[in-house]
C-alpha cells in the first residue's frame, strides 16, 4: 500500500501556537464586520453564505483585521487547497529549474 501523506490540520499544525493572544477577539471582530456571512470573492457551489471561519487574505501571520476575512467552511477548503497547490507548483518548478553550473568550473 503506497505511503499516504497526512494533511495538515489543527492537530499536524502549528498555526494555532502562531497565533495572536487575542485572536478571538480578531475572530470575533471580524464576523461582526462580515455580519456573519461568507465574504469570499468566488463561491463555491457548496456554500451556503453562511460564514464559519476566520482566515487570512494573504496567508502568512499578518493578523491585522485588514488581512481577515469571514469565510464559509467551503469557501475557506477551496481557497486554502488552491494556495497549496500554488505553493506546490512553485516548489515543484525550482526543484525542477536547472543549476547553474559555476562559470570557473572546467568541463
Amino acid at each position: 500500500m503506497p505511503h499516504l501523506r497526512q494533511r495538515p490540520n489543527w492537530n499536524s499544525s502549528d498555526r494555532r501556537g502562531r497565533l495572536p493572544a487575542n485572536w478571538p477577539e480578531l475572530r470575533a471582530k471580524v464576523r461582526e464586520r462580515a455580519h456573519g456571512l461568507c465574504q469570499a470573492k468566488h463561491h463555491v457551489p457548496e456554500c451556503d453564505g453562511i460564514g464559519t471561519d476566520c482566515d487570512h487574505v494573504t496567508a502568512g501571520d499578518d493578523h491585522s483585521l485588514d488581512n481577515l476575512q469571514w469565510l464559509s467552511h467551503p469557501c475557506h477548503k477551496a481557497k486554502t487547497e488552491k494556495e497549496n497547490a500554488e505553493r506546490n507548483a512553485r516548489r515543484a518548478r525550482m526543484r525542477k529549474h536547472p543549476k547553474e553550473r559555476f562559470p570557473g568550473l572546467l568541463d
